[in-house]
């Protein structure tokens, strides 16, 4: 049997992500007064995480009062 010399293996990625991240308008900055702090372009939302309108997650069938 010849002897093979093999520097990688092909293939697919694993990940089983086939389309990019979303992304949203670069620059922009949290809407609450006073705040300076720049976005991510991956954070959908208004505010930095600091200023971000908390809410409690729901668990399954069960609402929490």
């Amino acid at each position: 049997m010849p002897e093979t010399n093999v520097a990688h293996v092909g293939g697919r990625p694993i990940s089983g992500h086939d389309r990019p991240s979303r992304a949203f308008k670069p620059g922009r900055v949290c809407q609450e007064p006073g705040c300076d702090t720049r976005l991510s372009i991956y954070n959908k939302g208004k505010y930095c995480y600091q200023h971000e309108p908390h809410s409690a997650p729901r668990t399954r069938g069960r609402k929490i009062a």
